[in-house]
């Protein structure tokens, strides 16, 4: 079997239909432009592809294009689009995890962020989201002896 091409998964147990909204999904993965489509090897190893989403989302899933051969048959896959700018000021990604068969995928999970692209707003939101992280880590610390 070559390198990133093993066979069908077993499908997840609440089935490969996608579960957040198609539309949005696309829209968000199409506005930034780097997008990547990883699965797992038939070595056990990630294989990681940029991709191209299609123009409008299916019932299915979203449509994509690679320049490279996307696995045959379902399995588990995730989809990360994302924007880096200078400095790291404006990021932008999109993280999906989900269901890649036959080119189309079946986001299950959405998670994602924008960070400002003015640099005292991104510096006084990091501060704030260290801080706020640092008092839940305490409080869970605390709550569990």
């Amino acid at each position: 079997m070559a390198r990133g091409r093993p066979g069908p998964a077993v499908a997840p147990a609440q089935g490969t239909a996608p579960r957040v909204d198609l539309e949005r999904a696309a829209k968000r993965a199409r506005a930034l432009p780097h997008v990547l489509l990883a699965w797992r090897g038939a070595d056990g190893f990630p294989v990681c592809v940029p991709v191209t989403p299609g123009p409008a989302a299916s019932p299915r899933g979203i449509a994509l294009a690679s320049e490279i051969a996307l696995p045959r048959g379902g399995r588990r896959a995730g989809l990360l689009a994302h924007s880096y700018e200078p400095q790291l000021i404006g990021l932008e990604a999109r993280q999906y995890t989900g269901w890649l068969d036959g080119g189309v995928y079946a986001p299950h999970t959405e998670t994602g962020y924008r960070a400002p692209k003015n640099k005292t707003l991104l510096l006084l939101a990091n501060g704030y989201m260290a801080r706020r992280g640092l008092r839940q880590a305490r409080k869970a610390a605390a709550a569990t002896g």
